[in-house]
């Protein structure tokens, strides 16, 4: 890989090093990110223009290095290599609102996320997958019911409102949740101006400490727009993270015990969305999702 930058974009890696499952390198200190993409040529265009954009507006996104070619993607045998410079100074803080919040804007570069249809789809997906499998992988047997009963919930939610997307996002699991992975385009999405607080939530609920002030502030913040208010609470029921989880314990990626994490929080899960709900007040779709009242 060294002789492979040097020979395309000449620099020099003295060495290369592996964190969180990516590769990287310094030159003249910065930092510059190694990734393999699966990308197509267009999408690619169309985040290499959202990141000089979004550079401009000061915001500490990853910017797309060009090679000797003047070209930002590179093939390396059968991989589509692309480098990737980190503009952020502490890159190995935690991710905060504020962080979100900076991505707050719409454009129109590249299109907007189906939300609904990728839920619906990971679930069937799933589904279908588990009709292979018996007695294997008792965790999921006895659990996945409970979390597509909840996803089936925020599905049939969320198709009550008309999505607005009007910012951007990261579509991005808890185990790929830090600053490395918000900042680099290719996690890009555009979607409701929601969908990152939800995940910045649930992270903060299963890593860390959950900080119910902020979760108030974000409710009141949005008190007067409906349709975002559903939106956030069926995000926060969708249970992608476990799904996830699952794909990589089918996939032999992962251990069946990672699903524990999730399993073992229900309780205390449910809890937060009931807090959510009583703060939701009077939002006939919310209300009528009894059973967390009980």
């Amino acid at each position: 890989m060294k002789n492979f930058i040097k020979k395309n974009y000449n620099l020099n890696p003295k060495k290369i090093y592996k964190k969180n499952n990516q590769y990287f390198f310094f030159s003249n200190s910065e930092k510059i990110y190694i990734i393999k993409t699966k990308k197509d040529k267009d999408e690619l265009n169309k985040l290499f223009q959202l990141s000089n954009e979004l550079y401009k507006y000061n915001i500490p996104v990853m910017t797309f290095i060009l090679n000797n070619n003047g070209e930002y993607l590179c093939k390396k045998d059968s991989d589509s290599i692309i480098l990737l410079k980190n503009n952020t100074i502490n890159d190995n803080e935690n991710i905060t609102l504020d962080d979100i919040f900076k991505y707050n804007i719409n454009t129109d570069i590249i299109k907007e996320y189906n939300i609904v249809s990728e839920w619906e789809k990971n679930i069937d997906d799933l589904e279908n997958e588990m009709t292979e499998y018996n007695k294997e992988f008792p965790t999921i047997q006895n659990s996945l019911d409970y979390f597509i009963g909840l996803s089936e919930n925020a599905i049939q939610l969320i198709k009550n409102i008309k999505i607005i997307n009007d910012s951007l996002g990261h579509n991005l699991y808890l185990n790929e949740y830090n600053k490395d992975n918000y900042n680099n385009p290719l996690n890009i999405i555009k979607t409701n101006r929601m969908y990152d607080i939800s995940k910045y939530l649930k992270y903060k609920f299963y890593f860390d400490v959950i900080n119910y002030d902020e979760l108030y502030y974000v409710i009141k913040n949005n008190i007067n727009d409906i349709d975002n208010l559903i939106f956030f609470f069926s995000a926060m029921l969708y249970q992608d993270d476990y799904f996830e989880c699952v794909k990589n314990i089918l996939n032999g990626i992962s251990e069946e015990k990672e699903l524990l994490i999730y399993i073992k929080n229900i309780n205390k899960y449910e809890e937060l969305l009931k807090y959510i709900k009583d703060n939701l007040h009077n939002i006939k779709y919310i209300e009528d999702i009894t059973w967390l009242d009980y």
